[in-house]
């Protein structure tokens, strides 16, 4: 575990750090110590720009320090039925999850909203949630992360999960951290199961897509299922995604994945590395 926490403070560091850049630049700028609003056109371009130096940070870092390797078997092709299956899969999980936030009623703080808007609105906010994410988080929690868990722990259900309850952690608000962490098992089963980063990269890819076309395409971003389809169309909504999860689970273990990728301790296992 201390190679995970270590990664998990770095890669917080780095956020924490290219964050502050957006701030100081302002205050040099006005001369002055107040922060900036959050309307500032300018303080929103810096604030966006050093959040996807931040990922272009922790990327360099985890293949540097060779937490990761670009090599064949992290990146290895896999069928296009795969693929596509893989893609039903995380739709399937983002009907029923969504009913379920309603039901619950989890809602975003104004802080949080406020922020999200900021990424959906802006062309760089869209680039670092819907590209630069997927990326740097798979490399992270899946292959840096559960990867080296895999190999060093005995039962594969632990390193899923323990990669997956950090995933959530890391989002730090209690509207995206119960979704996170589920869709961290749903990603950390299938790499777990393929050994290949491909599809929980694309995985999440098209989770993040969903969720940024659903904002700009929606007349009213806050519209819930329930307001949208009625009460009985939501529900069928949720049934529907719960039977495509199913099916797809079903599809990926017994058709298309017979066993699992052999875990093999290909990458250094130390703690001296950087």
């Amino acid at each position: 575990m201390k190679r995970t926490i270590k990664l998990i403070i770095y890669f917080i560091a780095y956020q924490l750090a290219f964050s502050s850049f957006p701030a100081i630049a302002y205050m040099l700028r006005t001369h002055s110590f107040e922060m900036p609003l959050a309307t500032d056109e300018t303080y929103i371009f810096q604030t966006l720009l050093c959040s996807l130096l931040a990922s272009l940070a922790v990327i360099i870092h985890l293949i540097a320090g060779r937490y990761v390797s670009l090599n064949r078997q992290n990146f290895s092709p896999l069928s296009v039925s795969l693929l596509i299956t893989c893609v039903l899969f995380v739709t399937g999980m983002g009907m029923w999850s969504n009913y379920l936030n309603e039901l619950l009623g989890v809602s975003m703080s104004p802080q949080l909203q406020q922020a999200f808007e900021m990424l959906m609105q802006h062309p760089l906010g869209i680039i670092s949630t819907v590209i630069m994410a997927p990326v740097v988080e798979e490399l992270l929690f899946r292959g840096a992360i559960e990867g080296h868990l895999l190999r060093i722990w005995k039962k594969p259900a632990y390193a899923i999960i323990v990669s997956s309850l950090l995933f959530g952690l890391v989002h730090g608000n209690l509207v995206q951290a119960p979704f996170a962490f589920l869709l961290g098992l749903a990603l950390g089963w299938i790499y777990y199961h393929t050994g290949s980063l491909l599809p929980s990269i694309l995985m999440h890819f098209i989770n993040n897509l969903t969720a940024t076309l659903t904002y700009h395409l929606s007349g009213d971003p806050d519209t819930t299922l329930t307001e949208t389809f009625g009460a009985t169309g939501a529900l069928c909504i949720a049934l529907g995604g719960i039977v495509l999860t199913i099916l797809c689970v079903w599809i990926i273990r017994s058709r298309l994945i017979t066993q699992p990728a052999a875990w093999v301790s290909t990458t250094p296992t130390s703690d001296n590395t950087i």
